[in-house]
């Protein structure tokens, strides 16, 4: 028999405005900067005293001239003597050979067209653009064409996306394939106005193509995001680094915490076209104005809200780790609802507020590093704490007569630290340290 019943739940629905702010604080620099930039395009009532549109349309020529990006802006932006050394090195990257050739199978080839694969490697420029014919291939190289073409149409297949392509044009065409990006402006654009954007001439492509100015930035911003080398940074040898979003010091006895976030400029709102606004009749203008004017302020007030809660979150994890930072002492037990109980917020907001950023201050750590649990309810011991103490005892021990682990868990608890048996043997295991029977033989 079915039987229906009335229950009353109480839900928090966050609006859409909430998640948009959610969602700002938790992006790393990188990826504010990017946001921004894509935002700062589209809404004209948001401004930036950092040129965004000239600095994209001035420097698309160096950025397929020297192959710049968002850690070259910054490293130039910063003083270019700095001392790097404590920076994290990022893996170097395989060789251009190796990781174009890898993507092939050595099957589908004879022995003379996987040689051919290797000359034609070897025929890329050093932006990865291969500006030859098939006809001066096969004569240089003393094969048919009929070959050449084969093996070039394989290797124009390969990551990273337009590789081997003719010129930029092409190769910026062939990322829009791999992305299924299906903008036909977008594509005139890079067909047939590339010359003209590179010029800044935007009249020119907003005319011919019969599109707005916001329309053409919006494209803009999208070419900005497209690799204009295929071979950008393989076989540099130039390092990459980790690059922090939280700067700490030390100054007078007092912590001074800075977001690292001065490059991306200052945003705030256009006032010509808050003025434009004021002044229209046209209602659907008017209305379109003050949609973007919202969006504006959400996305600056979003900005000063999320640089805000870091900077208070990171005062609060260095209260608690204040020895492990100023001594190279251990880091204490502290876990997100710590912070977020100290400061009368969600844990979920300390989460997303340290999500994948890194904090320097003598090196570089991911904050999330930063957090632990206590070993156990009845120590404020972390369990690095535990574990570091563990190797000790075992380390000191008789080796004729090796301590075991209700011997190890009970030195600890002489010592203040009440941890059982089974979480002394679970340590034990994840540091690789055999158990007293094996010890006893090593």
């Amino acid at each position: 028999m079915l039987q229906q019943s009335i229950s009353q739940s109480q839900q928090q629905l966050l609006s859409v405005d909430q998640r948009q702010s959610l969602q700002i604080l938790a992006y790393t620099n990188q990826e504010l900067d990017s946001f921004l930039a894509e935002e700062y395009m589209q809404n004209p009532l948001l401004d930036c005293k950092r040129d965004r549109q000239s600095e994209i349309i001035d420097t698309l020529d160096d950025h397929y001239e020297y192959a710049s990006s968002y850690k070259d802006h910054y490293i130039r932006y910063e003083d270019e003597d700095s001392d790097r050394r404590n920076d994290i090195r990022a893996k170097e990257p395989p060789s251009l050979h190796g990781q174009l050739k890898g993507q092939l199978c050595i099957r589908d080839y004879t022995p003379e067209e996987w040689k051919l694969v290797d000359y034609l490697i070897d025929c890329l420029d050093d932006k990865g653009f291969f500006t030859c014919t098939s006809a001066e291939i096969a004569s240089s190289y003393g094969c048919g064409e009929e070959m050449v073409d084969k093996c070039l149409t394989d290797l124009k297949k390969l990551e990273p996306a337009g590789i081997f392509s003719k010129d930029i044009a092409e190769c910026l065409l062939r990322q829009l394939e791999t992305r299924k990006e299906k903008d036909e402006i977008l594509v005139r654009i890079i067909s047939d106005f590339l010359p003209d954007l590179l010029q800044g001439n935007l009249s020119t492509i907003t005319r011919a193509l019969g599109i707005t100015t916001a329309k053409c930035r919006s494209c803009i911003q999208k070419i900005g995001e497209l690799n204009p080398r295929p071979i950008m940074n393989t076989e540099s040898g130039r390092t990459e680094y980790v690059i922090p979003d939280v700067l700490i010091s030390r100054e007078n006895n007092k912590w001074k915490i800075t977001l690292n976030d001065s490059w991306m400029g200052e945003y705030t709102y256009n006032d010509y076209y808050i003025r434009m606004m004021q002044t229209a009749t046209d209602p659907e203008l008017k209305e379109y104005f003050r949609t973007r004017l919202e969006r504006a302020r959400l996305i600056v007030t979003s900005i000063e809200r999320r640089r805000a809660t870091i900077i208070q979150i990171v005062e609060a994890i260095l209260e608690y780790q204040s020895d492990f930072f100023l001594k190279g002492g251990d880091l204490v037990p502290m876990t997100m609802d710590n912070v977020a109980r100290q400061l009368n917020i969600s844990t979920s907001t300390v989460s997303r507020a340290i999500k994948n950023k890194y904090i320097q201050y003598r090196r570089p750590l991911l904050l999330r590093s930063l957090f632990s649990n206590a070993a156990s309810e009845n120590t404020d011991a972390s369990a690095d704490i535990v574990k570091k103490r563990i190797e000790q005892l075992v380390q000191e021990e008789d080796h004729t007569r090796p301590l075991s682990d209700d011997k190890i868990s009970k030195a600890l608890k002489g010592e203040g630290m009440s941890i059982s048996r089974r979480t002394v043997a679970k340590y034990r295991q994840q540091m690789g340290i055999p158990d007293s029977r094996l010890r006893a033989y090593l």
